[in-house]
C-alpha cells in the first residue's frame, strides 16, 4: 500500500443462526496499535470529517448503514463505500478525508493509533491543497 492512499481491508467474519460477530485486533488486520475509539453516528445526507491528520492514521468501519468516504491525496481522489462491518478502510495520515452518511441510523465507528491531538488536524481543504497538492508521493 502506498501511504498516501487509503486502502479496503476484509476483517474476520463469523456468521452463525444467532448473528454475526466481526473481530477487530490492533496490530493484526488493524494495521496499526489502537489508541482511540470514536463512534460517529449522523442522519442521511450529513457530510462529517472534511479534515486531514498530519501523523493520526485511522481505521474506518460502517458498523451500521452505509458511509460513502472520499480521499484526497493532494492529487488523486478516491471514493469508498462502507456498508459492512467485515470491511475497513485504512486511512494514513496526510490524506483528506470526508464522509457522507447514505442511510438513516447510519453509524461510523473509527479507530486510531493516536490520542486526540487538535494540533494534528488539518481543517481547511485550501491548507491541505497547499502542503500536500501535486505531490507524486511521500
Amino acid at each position: 500500500m502506498s501511504n498516501t492512499e487509503a486502502m479496503l481491508i476484509e476483517l474476520p467474519h463469523f456468521l452463525d443462526g444467532t448473528g454475526s460477530l466481526t473481530v477487530l485486533e490492533g496490530e493484526d488486520k488493524v494495521p496499526f496499535l489502537i489508541k482511540r475509539v470514536f463512534i460517529v453516528y449522523a442522519q442521511v445526507g450529513e457530510v462529517r470529517g472534511q479534515h486531514a491528520h498530519r501523523l493520526c492514521s485511522q481505521f474506518m468501519i460502517c458498523s451500521s448503514g452505509s458511509v460513502e468516504v472520499v480521499t484526497n491525496n493532494g492529487k488523486d481522489e478516491h471514493v469508498y463505500l462502507l456498508n459492512t462491518p467485515n470491511i475497513g478502510l485504512m486511512v494514513p495520515p496526510a490524506l483528506w478525508a470526508q464522509e457522507t452518511y447514505l442511510e438513516s441510523d447510519s453509524v461510523l465507528t473509527v479507530l486510531c493509533d493516536m490520542n486526540y491531538d487538535p494540533e494534528d488536524y488539518i481543517h481547511g481543504i485550501d491548507e491541505f491543497m497547499k502542503i500536500y497538492g501535486g505531490r507524486n508521493g511521500r
